[in-house]
């Protein structure tokens, strides 16, 4: 009965209804096309670590040889070369092959692009000496970019499901020259090293959308019930229990916000599965199973946001209820809508703000070179030493080694360079996450003999990623780096890789951050443009409820002959008044929230001048809000029936 009853309540209020149900429709979409584009991305990692377990170059072998060790997902042969692109010179790596992830291959048609986020789809791009259209731009995990022609070279570069790695390699070393080889064992998923914190970085977007969104809907949810005020008074004289009255007020809502985020679910999945990253595309699949998960609890968040303020309606003293005139509503709760939504999209804007910063890469040097000890002796440069797998407070870190004079004293941040040998230098990152400052001691697991050191200098020096520490050179260690600064670095590295050192210019550290950039641009972009939307759909219920509500103050107006544009102006000045408010106190928390976001993946620092770079566009959002506030109240009020108002 009372379901029976919260439905012809509905039919009763088309209006009122399709206004929920479009609200939650778009918070359905918004919430699932983020969890969508997060577990596609995650499913397509995960697949990515499945599908292949061998990754080599070499020279002298080709993928027909490699068959009988198992099958060959990714494959180029390729030499090393200068592309141009929008006037600009790329080393690449400029070849034949066929990528099953993604799906990408060589055709005469014109050129696909892995790894080279500077190239769009349509953009031209010239590679020795002739002109390609790109076809195709994809996210690839490597740091050099691929260009695929018809083109063969010297060069193979293999990832590969291998059934019998110690056969397999056996192979290429008595048949082929190998200049690189990797084994994924254990489960280890490749490059999970760069990737491990992506999803953290990009859940706690979600986590600032879902936040937004369910305040927003308890504004909104609030707004409704005033209008209904008075009925459930009326009921409650009639003698209904407050059962039957809490089943039908909360069950009209109830019905249309869960239809409404139903309907949303599967087309946001499969939109946040086929997002286009600015041009560059990662192959998603759809990941239904991901984001169901949350969509159980939110549906549970639902029900119980859009219940507990009518419990409390539910417990209201009769003649109160009966008294109760409803009133306009006030300037705080548009503030409430406009503070939510600044600090989500701000927070993800300064969060992405500090990452992007640290692409700009600063640094003592421009060309490193790594190799054997014999040969990085006839090297010029600055040499270090390097130990991978040691621990730092327990943690599993690299450790550099240094003199005591070094060109990486540029790169201190806080303290000076050691001069002891029990002083380390500590890079940014690994010491925000072990809490250190200068002065601090650490131990230090070096070839399993513990030590300890004094922590004298903090340095923001790019070394993985950001979370290394650097100690004096010790005899047991030989340098097997080396850092020097050229006038022509890609040069330089050319000549160098041609004598086997594996070489990596400035420009390629660069471009390994911007290739993580590409990850997380598409999520921060989204949040602000749902958190726009939802803010607009929050607006628009708040005047059509208030309207509502009050049409008999509204349908008088009209009777007098006020004209519809005194009512424009006074929703404007609480849109308006509130959004510069709104915004302007968001800012602060939103740099700090930003600040801890982004630190999640890189040490980022994030201060309030970054605010200065929005604020040339709040004007811009303040007046969308301002035109789009008219419209709304031109609408309600030319649908307000006079005559129909004043007599009800």
């Amino acid at each position: 009965m009372p379901s029976k009853t919260a439905v012809a309540k509905l039919k009763r209020e088309k209006k009122k209804a399709v206004v929920v149900f479009i609200i939650f429709v778009f918070l359905s979409l918004g919430i699932n096309f983020t969890l969508g584009g997060i577990g596609a991305f995650m499913g397509t990692v995960d697949e990515f670590s499945h599908i292949g377990n061998v990754e080599f170059v070499v020279q002298g072998v080709g993928v027909e040889n490699l068959t009988r060790f198992g099958e060959v997902v990714n494959y180029l042969y390729f030499d090393e070369g200068k592309v141009k692109l929008n006037g600009k010179y790329y080393t690449a790596l400029i070849g034949y092959g066929r990528f099953d992830v993604p799906n990408a291959k060589s055709t005469p048609d014109g050129a696909y692009v892995l790894a080279f986020p500077e190239a769009r789809r349509g953009d031209k791009i010239e590679v020795n000496g002739k002109t390609y259209t790109v076809l195709g731009s994809y996210y690839y995990l490597m740091g050099k970019p691929i260009v695929l022609t018809m083109e063969k070279g010297e060069n193979l570069y293999a990832f590969m499901r291998c059934n019998d790695t110690k056969a397999l390699a056996e192979f290429l070393m008595s048949h082929a020259r190998v200049r690189y080889f990797m084994v994924y064992e254990n489960g280890h998923t490749p490059y999970m090293d760069e990737l491990g914190n992506v999803k953290n970085f990009v859940m706690s977007f979600f986590y600032l959308l879902l936040g937004t969104a369910l305040l927003i809907e308890v504004l909104v949810t609030v707004a409704h019930l005033r209008g209904s005020t008075r009925e459930v008074g009326t009921l409650k004289a009639l003698g209904l229990p407050d059962s039957f009255i809490f089943t039908l007020f909360a069950g009209d809502y109830l019905i249309v916000a869960l239809l409404g985020y139903a309907i949303g679910i599967v087309p946001g999945i499969l939109l946040g599965s086929r997002s286009s990253l600015f041009g560059v595309s990662i192959p998603l699949r759809p990941n239904y199973a991901y984001p169901f998960k949350f969509d159980v609890l939110i549906t549970m968040a639902i029900v119980l946001m859009v219940s507990l303020p009518y419990l409390y309606v539910s417990r209201i003293r009769t003649i109160e209820a009966l008294r109760f005139v409803p009133k306009r509503s006030s300037l705080l709760k548009f503030l409430a809508v406009f503070f939510v939504a600044f600090l989500a999209s701000s927070s993800a804007y300064f969060a992405l703000a500090g990452v992007e910063k640290l692409a700009s890469l600063n640094a003592p040097f421009n060309v490193w070179v790594i190799g054997t000890p014999e040969k990085m002796a006839k090297l010029p440069g600055e040499k270090v030493g390097y130990l991978s797998g040691q621990s730092v407070n327990g943690i599993t870190t690299e450790i550099y080694f240094f003199n005591r004079t070094s060109m990486f004293e540029k790169t201190l941040i806080e303290g000076r360079w050691f001069k002891g040998q029990d002083e380390a230098v500590i890079e940014v990152g690994l010491a925000r996450k072990l809490h250190l400052n200068v002065g601090d001691t650490v131990r230090v697991n070096l070839l399993g003999v513990e030590r300890t050191y004094r922590v004298v200098g903090i340095s923001d020096a790019f070394f993985y990623n950001y979370r290394a520490l650097f100690l004096p050179m010790e005899g047991f260690v030989e340098p097997r780096m080396s850092f020097m600064k050229a006038e022509n670095p890609e040069e330089v590295k050319e000549e160098l890789e041609s004598q086997g050192f594996k070489v990596y210019t400035l420009d390629d550290l660069r471009r390994n951050i911007e290739q993580n950039l590409i990850l997380f641009k598409t999520p921060v972009y989204a949040l602000m443009l749902v958190t726009f939307l939802l803010s607009v759909f929050a607006i628009f219920t708040l005047i059509y409820l208030e309207i509502e509500g009050n049409e008999k103050v509204y349908a008088t107006l009209k009777a007098v002959g006020i004209p519809d544009s005194h009512v424009e102006r006074e929703f404007l000045t609480k849109v308006v008044t509130s959004a510069v408010i709104g915004s302007l106190l968001a800012i602060p928390p939103a740099v700090r929230l930003g600040y801890y976001i982004g630190n999640i993946i890189l040490p980022v620092n994030v201060s309030l001048g970054d605010a200065l770079q929005i604020l040339p566009l709040l004007p811009v959002l303040y007046a969308a809000y301002a035109l789009f506030t008219v419209l709304v109240v031109r609408r309600v009020m030319g649908k307000l029936d006079v005559v129909k108002a004043l007599r009800a």
